[in-house]
């Protein structure tokens, strides 16, 4: 007879082997379950234009994963506004944001600034190192949603203590010691940024004693490009800045001290120094160095032209060049324009050739490139000027630039008109923006009907569409 008793064991033991190995399974799969909605990701919101892919390849995750944290399909609909959460930053909050860095910019900075662990930003942002915080970069911040905006407290003063320029800034001590990611007040340094809830943003990432805010404008930098440093302050400060060889003028225009500087459109893309040195009226100085961006201008090379030979390399040229690069030479310390400027011809639309294309004329091996923007007359010949200034230049019949006027706007700033058919205004002329200054004509070295609209800085040309499309300062 057979016997069913060790039989029935085994299975009893089976039995149970088994629903020790569900219970197990269940176990992990809810832990696993609940590992995942507990998880943190930061939330990008969708604009116009948005894909899933690019979206995905932005903020380096697959579209497998995005697809799989958010829950959605992949040929849903994206609609701006719509929110997703990125799981290639697991750990952060809020909604995730791109900026540029700016000057002052540090790791420390920015993590006290955005309450974002400095790991997750190196991670955020692939940084192997501090010093490719330079200025220009896009980098990815976040930024909680309905919280507090961010200042900057005021410097504090050598012998001046954390707990001190706390109390004078009105908060609490412990506060912003944690704000600040300072383990005790004791452990706040002179010359250090910190920052402080406020009802408003503030961009300056410099705390300098008597300087409200430093600032540099009109990031990225480009070949070609606009650059203005804005200084603020509460005593009377010299200020000096050095980049890229360009060493702009400041100008205290109503209490803030602006320099405009104008970058090559030949200069070589890379990192350049910047230097600033802030000197106080007891003589005492603060030096402050910083890494900057100038990215390439993407400028195409035209083809080539023929022009009048006497308009190329001749003494006649030089002599014309040294004469305008004299008128371009003073600042005038106040500005005449007033918001955006408007386009000099009829018809803003009608350019026949941008600014810093690469050029040769006439078989020359020489390489130039197109200091202004070329306007056709394609709704009419009338030239107005863009913006108030001063008539500093009229001058006919030029070898290079025909019948040409050249207006001085203020702090460095002129806008020159060629190859005019007339000249409607004299030196000395104070015109308003919107003008009638000229007629759009073909002298000097034109190989056809159009106006040559030039903007210098210091002497150098810069994309005057830089200037058509945002106000300054």
């Amino acid at each position: 007879m057979a016997d069913y008793t060790n039989l029935s064991k085994r299975f009893l033991a089976a039995r149970f082997i088994l629903a020790v190995l569900v219970s197990i399974s269940l176990f992990l799969d809810g832990r696993l379950k609940q590992a995942q909605a507990q998880a943190v990701y930061p939330e990008y919101v969708v604009v116009y234009g948005d894909t899933l892919s690019w979206i995905a390849q932005r903020f380096d995750t697959t579209l497998e994963q995005l697809i799989a944290v958010n829950n959605i399909q992949p040929d849903d609909v994206l609609r701006p506004g719509d929110r997703l959460k990125i799981p290639s930053f697991e750990g952060m909050q809020g909604i995730l944001t791109t900026e540029y860095v700016a000057l002052g910019s540090s790791l420390t900075s920015l993590s006290r600034r955005s309450q974002t662990d400095p790991e997750i930003l190196v991670r955020a942002n692939r940084l192997t190192s501090p010093s490719e915080l330079f200025i220009g970069r896009e980098i990815i911040m976040t930024k909680r949603e309905n919280g507090s905006h961010m200042t900057t407290m005021p410097a504090i003063k050598p012998g001046q203590s954390f707990l001190e320029a706390s109390v004078l800034s009105g908060k609490n001590t412990w506060l912003l010691s944690g704000i600040n990611r300072l383990s005790s007040p004791l452990m706040g340094m002179p010359s250090d940024t910190y920052y402080m809830p406020s009802n408003s943003e503030n961009g300056s990432n410099l705390a300098l004693p008597g300087i409200k805010s430093i600032i540099l404008d009109n990031l990225p930098l480009v070949q070609g490009g606009t650059f203005l440093i804005k200084v603020e302050a509460d005593q009377p400060v010299e200020i000096t800045a050095d980049l890229a060889s360009i060493q702009p003028t400041f100008v205290d225009v109503g209490g803030v001290q602006m320099a405009y500087g104008g970058i090559n459109a030949l200069t070589e893309p890379g990192v350049y120094p910047l230097t600033m040195t802030v000197t106080y009226p007891d003589g005492s100085e603060y030096r402050f160095d910083q890494l900057v961006m100038i990215s390439s201008g993407n400028y195409p090379t035209d083809k080539p032209l023929e022009v009048d030979p006497q308009s190329i390399g001749t003494e006649a040229e030089k002599a014309e060049n040294a004469k305008i690069k004299a008128v371009l030479a003073p600042i005038t310390p106040i500005q005449q324009w007033d918001g955006l400027w408007y386009s000099p011809a009829q018809d803003a639309d009608c350019i026949i050739s941008q600014f810093g294309s690469r050029r040769t004329y006439n078989d020359d091996p020489g390489v130039y490139y197109h200091t202004g923007l070329d306007l056709g007359y394609c709704k009419g010949t009338d030239v107005y000027a863009p913006a108030g200034g001063t008539v500093v230049g009229v001058f006919p019949n030029q070898v290079v630039r025909g019948n040409c006027i050249i207006i001085d706007h203020g702090l460095g700033v002129y806008t020159t008109y060629m190859h005019l058919n007339e000249i409607l205004v004299h030196e000395g002329d104070v015109v308003q923006s919107g003008q009638l200054i000229g007629i759009i004509g073909t002298t000097g070295r034109s190989t056809g009907p159009h106006l040559h609209f030039q903007v210098d800085i210091h002497g150098t040309p810069v994309n005057p569409l830089t200037w058509l499309r945002r106000a300054f300062p």
